[in-house]
């Protein structure tokens, strides 16, 4: 979650990612004794992370400046095409590509080895 997450704030907003995604599974451990585990966890944890990252984005639109410059995230500054797009990023195969991807930054040698091994 927080690969894509990242993708969508940008590596500037790293905290905002991490913090969505704490503030997701805060939600699971307030909701799924009460209502049961649901039948797709992971599925669920997504949904809840995509919708908190939209609020995000709506709450925090005219305080903070987030760059969607990139073509990718540039429809995240409309209202009319926020959830479109947010939907389109978090597809199964582009995050799998996002998750390699935030591996491979994370093995950058500038990195010492045992922060390596923490954030992967």
């Amino acid at each position: 979650m927080v690969s894509v997450l990242t993708k969508v704030f940008g590596i500037e907003n790293l905290e905002t990612a991490e913090d969505i995604v704490q503030q997701t599974f805060l939600a699971a451990i307030e909701s799924w004794p009460v209502k049961g585990v649901p039948d797709s966890p992971s599925s669920w944890l997504f949904l809840v992370a995509r919708n908190k990252a939209i609020d995000t984005i709506r709450k925090n639109k005219h305080a903070v400046s987030y760059d969607f410059s990139d073509s990718e995230r540039a429809l995240l500054m409309s209202e009319y095409t926020l959830p479109a797009t947010m939907e389109n990023l978090w597809r199964e195969d582009p995050i799998k590509d996002d998750m390699l991807g935030m591996m491979f930054a994370c093995c950058r040698p500038d990195i010492s080895p045992e922060s390596q091994i923490t954030l992967i």
